[in-house]
């Protein structure tokens, strides 16, 4: 007798421009300068969160980056919404991005590499973490050498940053 696991997906948690189009939560990455850094709204993910989740990234830029440059996107965790690594706060805002050791506390981080091909939309394959608090917040850092798209409405916005519950079952 064989055993089978099934996979379930559960509803994505989908950070980006306020009132954009299938946004649950705010981090504003509206034309975010390179060498810039964005921090976003802090997400209860429950007393029981889901073992595994999917991770994606997606930047948009006004113009092509150069080949090789990079953005990174990093998930803070908290167990009680108040103690957060590397001067996160849990709010949308600016984040210090001068100081290093900031993102080194926050751990490894999800990247993004700009191809050779002219593309202003960066998507790359999906990362399956493990959270490892009951709160999170992204943290997102330009180095593509341009601005991430300047948008003229908020739900034509391609950054995000989205969150989706992977769940197995017997």
């Amino acid at each position: 007798m064989s055993t089978y696991f099934l996979r379930e997906l559960g509803t994505s948690i989908v950070w980006g421009e306020a009132s954009g189009s299938g946004v649950t939560n705010t981090l504003s990455l509206d034309a975010l300068a390179n060498g810039s850094g964005r921090m976003g709204a802090a997400v209860d993910l429950g007393a029981n969160w889901a073992e595994e989740y999917i991770l994606e990234f997606r930047v948009e830029t006004g113009t092509a980056p150069t080949a090789g440059t990079i953005a990174e996107c990093y998930l803070a965790f908290s167990l009680d919404n108040s103690n957060w690594p590397g001067k996160v706060t849990g709010s949308d805002a600016a984040y210090p991005t001068t100081v290093a050791d900031n993102k080194k506390q926050l751990g490894t981080p999800y990247v993004l590499i700009a191809t050779a091909d002219g593309t202003t939309i960066l998507k790359q394959k999906q990362w399956i973490i493990r959270p490892v608090g009951r709160y999170v917040a992204p943290v997102v850092v330009n180095s593509l050498g341009q601005a991430f798209r300047d948008e003229a409405t908020a739900s034509n916005n391609d950054s995000r940053v989205i969150l989706t519950p992977y769940k197995s079952y017997l």
